[in-house]
């Protein structure tokens, strides 16, 4: 499985990602340092993407995350930590997000998991990601459709924990920006999701996606 080929994507130019390339090349492994514009000519592998000085969207995911095909397997590294929403990268099909202090047999291990199809992440997000998709998938509704009614109907409240239910906030740190508590949250969600014909944050964060009110509710 070392014939899956490493390629390394970097803004900074130092000599932290050439380290890391020689000590991978020294165990066998086929890694290469390239450019973003070319790395969806070259063969299927990993492309390990530098997280450093990107401009990254709300949950701290680097925009140029998206010029990475799907042929290819993608993994963040020198993530500052705590910067970047694990639950979020796992739905958007990123591998791993290895953090800036990472110790590096940590690292090969890693790498290691990737090469072999696995992901690197804690078991609490991959089961909560996976309990996620599943409640969505066994919703056979039809998919919500937002009208000006549905909206007018929401209150102020309502339309910030959605902002923040859309950037990825749990219901303790909603808990903890509006001032409430989380049963207050969890009572405001209920309500949300009932005006809004949603089940669960999954079909929420679609509803505002597809109708741009990720942008419209900023309050």
């Amino acid at each position: 499985m070392k014939n899956t080929p490493i390629y390394i994507i970097s803004v900074t130019q130092d000599t932290t990602l050439t380290k890391l390339t020689v000590i991978l090349q020294s165990l066998d492994f086929k890694a290469s340092v390239v450019n973003l514009a070319e790395v969806n000519q070259l063969p299927d592998g990993i492309v390990l993407l530098d997280a450093r000085n990107q401009e990254v969207d709300q949950h701290g995911i680097p925009l140029s995350s998206s010029d990475v095909g799907r042929k290819h397997q993608l993994a963040l590294i020198n993530v500052q930590k705590d910067s970047v929403n694990e639950y979020i990268c796992v739905q958007m099909g990123i591998k791993a997000a290895f953090t800036t202090d990472i110790e590096t047999d940590q690292l090969l291990k890693g790498l290691r998991c990737l090469v072999n199809g696995e992901w690197w992440f804690s078991r609490k997000v991959l089961s909560q990601t996976l309990e996620t998709l599943f409640d969505s998938m066994a919703d056979s509704r039809p998919k919500p459709t937002a009208t000006p009614a549905m909206t007018e109907q929401l209150t102020k409240r309502e339309k910030t924990i959605i902002k923040l239910v859309c950037q990825g906030a749990k219901n303790q740190e909603v808990a903890d920006v509006l001032n409430i508590s989380p049963h207050t949250v969890k009572t405001h969600l209920y309500s949300i999701f009932r005006k809004t014909n949603c089940r669960n944050r999954v079909e929420l964060l679609n509803w505002a996606k597809e109708h741009t009110l990720a942008y419209q509710l900023m309050v």
